[in-house]
């Protein structure tokens, strides 16, 4: 079977993240129209303490109209590297900087319409700096056990789907500690 070819584009919408495009697709036979988000991808950032503790991130969303309780996340620049972007947005929203940044899965979010990519990073090796927030950036830092994110999960109280695939991926890693207590790579 042919790959599908894009045998149109027209952009109908550019904004400050992403932009969509109606996209006209030839597939063998078949020519189609998708709607396509276009966005350069983010980077996720799970930082884990120590003793087992997570820092989170609780933020107003307003598609969703509610806080949400998630891991450290952000837009990547135009062809940033994912490990460069999560490094940099762990030290914007927290004032952390991770001696270590392991990937720990990358994922689309969405791509029945979205090309949007994420890169999931485990942060540990953490010392304190300055956070240096956006000025549209209102969050609160919450420091829980992992323990309780993942119960916060199965209660239903995190509802944000990279933040449940990342403390499920860093609960998937603790099961293997090194000696001195971080997750084997």
């Amino acid at each position: 079977m042919d790959h599908p070819k894009i045998i149109d584009s027209k952009t109908v919408f550019r904004g400050k993240v992403f932009t969509v495009s109606v996209d006209t697709v030839q597939e063998g036979d078949a020519t189609y129209q998708r709607d396509v988000v276009h966005h350069p991808g983010s980077a996720v950032i799970i930082p884990l303490f120590h003793d087992e503790t997570v820092a989170l991130v609780k933020q107003y969303r307003h598609p969703a109209v509610r806080y949400l309780l998630e891991v450290p996340a952000g837009t990547l620049e135009e062809r940033e590297d994912p490990e460069i972007g999560a490094a940099r947005e762990l030290e914007e929203e927290l004032g952390l900087v991770a001696g270590r940044l392991d990937l720990l899965s990358e994922f689309f979010v969405s791509p029945g319409f979205c090309e949007e990519k994420m890169w999931v990073y485990l942060a540990t090796e953490l010392t304190n700096t300055k956070q240096n927030l956006d000025e549209d950036e209102i969050i609160e830092v919450v420091k829980i056990s992992l323990q309780e994110a993942l119960e916060m999960i199965s209660d239903g109280e995190i509802q944000d789907a990279k933040t449940i695939i990342a403390l499920l991926l860093t609960a998937s890693r603790m099961k293997s500690l090194t000696a001195d207590g971080y997750p084997a790579v």
